[in-house]
């Protein structure tokens, strides 16, 4: 998992965005998101800072490290939303800013809930921000 999450926060680092707003909001979840992979969770069932007892120090940093990635892949979209000229891409991210936001009440809900199903609401969510981060790239390369 390590080599994923430095791979999506390198390339989310440097993501070409239409708008200098997106731009840093890319860089600064990239970050966040290689710092959630460089810090390890104690269990693959990854335990939850302050509720399960055997989570460690390194859970509350991979927690806050990924909470932190999770918020700004929200943001991002809704960001383009409102920042972004009207055409495809606007409406696209507004749809996409939607679904992250759903996504990312989802994972919250299930993550706090023990669900079983929590690790589909978490890829759920990262496939609507991984839909809009290609979106952007279209978007980007249409522009030339």
């Amino acid at each position: 998992m390590v080599p994923g999450y430095i791979a999506l926060g390198l390339s989310s680092s440097v993501t070409a965005a239409p708008t200098e707003t997106l731009r840093r909001l890319a860089l600064a979840a990239g970050v966040a998101t290689v710092v959630a992979g460089l810090v390890p969770v104690s269990a693959p069932s990854c335990p939850q800072p302050f509720v399960d007892a055997e989570a460690t120090a390194t859970d509350v940093g991979h927690a806050i490290a990924s909470i932190t990635a999770f918020a700004l892949w929200t943001a991002m979209p809704i960001t383009a939303f409102r920042q972004c000229t009207p055409g495809w891409f606007r409406s696209l991210s507004g749809a996409l800013g939607m679904s992250t936001v759903a996504g990312f009440v989802a994972a919250g809900v299930t993550t706090n809930s023990q669900s079983p199903r929590k690790g589909l609401a978490q890829r759920a969510f990262v496939g609507a921000v991984v839909a809009w981060y290609g979106a952007t790239a279209i978007a980007e390369l249409a522009e030339g």
